[in-house]
């Protein structure tokens, strides 16, 4: 485990501006109440730019480049951040940054292993099933997810609840070689004690989870939040009946599901048959 990244994390553009403009501030020795006196800001809403909860526009670029003597830097910064932010669909900037700011996941997926805990060549094979997509599109996408994986690297990455579908254990993706890696993927990432992963065994009888895969995110400074995904359409909800409705549904999932230990002896019998 460490803080720093061997490459650049994904970062979603509120993050990532955030944390250049943290930077830049300590850098010019001001406080934060400083600045939001020089800029005719609340010092919440700076608080809140350099945390990535709340956007910054080019106007705030400019203002603050000029506060902090930035000499065109923090506003350099700004349209990086968002030439980065064009590359990706709205809907993964803000899950990215979700995932940055939580400190508690829960995912559930009925279909496939979820994209934070897939190896490169299982994420390769699912991304190669999207219709008229490109070598190099496949590659992109791949590097993408490989990159959100990292906020589970930092000391103080989020505690990550996941529970899957037995059928996701059986269900061939890519080949049996491919199969294999990720199930020991799946039964090594029991050794970091901030990742639980849990089965959903198939003779459960529960039809609550069937509708479709779901993320619940909370943290400190955030509402609770919830990323519902489908084959054409994800979103991303704070709307607190919605994301109470989720929340019941991961819990009659997690009562049906195996105990811990249990379930990572099944992955582990799954990783050998796809093995011989």
């Amino acid at each position: 485990m460490h803080n720093i990244d061997p490459e650049p994390a994904l970062k979603g553009p509120r993050v990532e501006f955030g944390t250049h403009l943290r930077e830049y501030r300590i850098a010019a020795r001001k406080r934060q109440k400083e600045v939001a006196a020089m800029l005719g800001w609340s010092v919440s809403k700076i608080s809140m730019v350099e945390r990535g909860q709340r956007p910054a526009d080019e106007d705030f670029a400019r203002a603050a480049d000029t506060a902090l003597s930035a000499d065109g830097g923090l506003l350099s910064r700004w349209r990086e951040t968002v030439e980065h932010a064009s590359r990706w669909p709205v809907w993964l900037a803000r899950l990215v940054e979700i995932e940055q700011q939580a400190d508690t996941l829960r995912l559930w997926q009925p279909l496939i292993v979820p994209g934070m805990l897939q190896t490169p060549e299982y994420a390769r094979a699912i991304f190669r099933g999207k219709p008229a997509t490109t070598p190099d599109e496949v590659e992109r996408n791949v590097t993408a997810r490989l990159e959100r994986q990292h906020v589970l690297q930092r000391d103080n990455g989020p505690t990550v609840w996941v529970i899957v579908d037995e059928v996701v254990l059986s269900r061939p993706i890519g080949s049996e070689a491919v199969m294999a890696e990720q199930m020991a993927h799946l039964a090594a990432l029991d050794e970091c004690p901030r990742i639980n992963v849990r089965v959903l065994p198939r003779n459960s009888w529960l039809t609550t989870g069937l509708q479709g895969a779901f993320v619940l995110a909370s943290g400190p400074g955030m509402p609770d939040m919830a990323y519902l995904e489908s084959i054409t359409l994800s979103q991303i909800t704070a709307d607190s009946e919605r994301v109470r409705e989720i929340k019941s549904r991961y819990e009659m999932l997690h009562n049906e599901a195996l105990p811990r230990r249990a379930s990572l002896q099944l992955i582990r019998e799954m990783a050998e048959q796809w093995t011989t």
